[in-house]
């Protein structure tokens, strides 16, 4: 009987068999363990156990077969522990960022501290301090930032006396400070342009509304308006914060800029994107001038300080050089509490709180939900996994991180949940911290490498891929 059952009807009779079985069946005999290695198979099957509504053209993986397999053992993962954790920092532990090079980490916290560490393998002995750097003037270090070179480091932080942001650029491998900027209001942080220019939100009293500024780090000249007309959206910045830069995928000399912004309320519930052409500074030219290759040896100073005299000579030109525009905007009627752009699949991640009401923004919903969008603002999927405790007065920040694989995001209740960054689905979730998880990373060179911190002070590091 079934030697003579036709492969298209047995195919659909394996479709519906719980994957363990399926397993089984490959061991039956020859004939069906063909029709199981089939890629057609393995496609349906990705689609209809994972809820996939479309498999994306630009992602084609080179076999649907491993595909499936890559998500069945991330999935497995849930009950993973981290293999190494770090108590280090005294207060709670707000953001983690790591360098493009794969080889350092930098964690800011409530104890007015970043701290740098050097990875030298995957395993507890492997992670040392690298660097510590205090703020003794500052409530708390909120976030810490790698240029794309690896060579600096932007650091944005709230001063006590008087209360207002700051945001300070410091040399990397050396920690030396060489540049401050104030911004207005105490929570509004800055973001990296390109490599050595960068913004901050701050407050024009003189419209009454915020602005976003850009910045030099090596030239000594005013700030200047993001756009070419910063009063043209006036009514939707009240308050302009967490803002997430982006390189064109297809344009080298165009950027994205994705920021946060309120119209009426002092919580951002939009999210707006502006585009910039005329960049100065193109990644090609610095490959050409064999400068990307000096990032790789932090160690050695003289290289270093080579790397900042060729940095210096090949920028020429004002920050005004660069043009701006509005491009668009979203009402989400949601408290945004975190922005990532993905370059490579051109995606945008947003965390946020959705208003009970939509017509009243005081109180918001105990569900974080992920909010996946392309460049456009169009929206993909909304996808409520995470969970807050917090009340609507008083809520966290819990940032977003993504690969071009996965996205992560933490939660109020201490988990790490994971989905996947093409598909726009949830994979699993991850356990091991007694707090709020604000802030969790992935390296650029290891998607199965997860970083994570939290409220209970720790910093904890996952491999998915053992």
């Amino acid at each position: 009987m079934w030697s003579s059952t036709p492969h298209f009807i047995l195919t659909d009779i394996f479709s519906h068999l719980p994957i363990v079985d399926v397993g089984e069946c490959l061991i039956v005999c020859r004939s069906w363990n063909s029709i199981l290695q089939d890629e057609y198979y393995w496609k349906r099957r990705l689609k209809e156990d994972w809820g996939i509504d479309s498999l994306r053209e630009t992602h084609q993986p080179c076999s649907w077969i491993s595909e499936y397999k890559r998500l069945h053992c991330m999935q497995s993962k849930s009950n993973s522990k981290p293999w190494a954790t770090l108590n280090v920092h005294d207060n709670e532990v707000l953001h983690v960022n790591m360098s493009h090079c794969g080889h350092y980490i930098i964690t800011s916290s409530k104890d007015k501290s970043f701290i740098v560490w050097k990875i030298s393998e995957y395993s507890s002995r492997g992670i040392t301090m690298f660097k510590r750097v205090y703020f003794p003037s500052w409530v708390a270090v909120v976030q810490s930032l790698f240029n794309e070179l690896d060579s600096l480091l932007l650091v944005s932080g709230v001063a006590e006396e008087p209360i207002m942001g700051q945001v300070m650029i410091y040399s990397f491998p050396k920690c030396k400070h060489i540049k401050t900027v104030n911004c207005i209001p105490y929570d509004s942080f800055g973001s990296w342009l390109d490599n050595t220019f960068f913004i901050v939100g701050d407050f024009d009293e003189a419209s009454y509304s915020a602005v976003v500024t850009m910045h030099s780090v090596f030239q000594n000249t005013p700030p200047k308006y993001v756009y070419s007309d910063p009063n043209s959206n006036q009514e939707y910045l009240y308050h302009c914060k967490s803002f997430e830069t982006c390189n064109s995928k297809r344009d080298p000399y165009k950027k994205f800029l994705f920021y946060a912004c309120s119209r009426s309320t002092l919580v951002n519930h939009s999210l707006a994107v502006a585009v910039f052409t005329g960049v100065m500074t193109s990644n090609s030219e610095f490959e050409r001038d064999g400068l990307l290759a000096l990032t790789l040896k932090h160690d050695d100073d003289e290289e270093v300080n080579l790397k900042r005299h060729l940095l210096k000579k090949r920028i020429s030109g004002e920050p005004s050089d660069y043009h701006g525009s509005f491009k668009n905007i979203v009402d989400l009627k949601a408290a945004v509490i975190g922005i990532n752009a993905n370059k490579n699949l051109e995606k945008v991640f947003v965390n946020c709180r959705p208003w009970i009401s939509e017509d009243n923004p005081s109180e918001i919903s105990m569900d974080i939900q992920l909010k996946i969008f392309d460049f456009d603002l169009n929206i993909q999927r909304t996808i409520s996994k995470a969970e807050a405790v917090t009340p609507s007065s008083r809520f966290f920040l819990i940032h977003v991180s993504s690969s071009s694989l996965y996205a992560i995001s933490g939660d109020e209740k201490g988990k790490i949940h994971v989905f996947d960054s093409n598909y726009n689905i949830y994979i699993c979730s991850l356990s091991g911290h007694s707090n709020v998880v604000s802030c969790a990373a992935i390296s650029p060179t290891n998607d199965n490498f997860i970083c994570s911190v939290s409220d209970d002070h720790s910093i904890m590091f996952w491999d998915m891929g053992h």
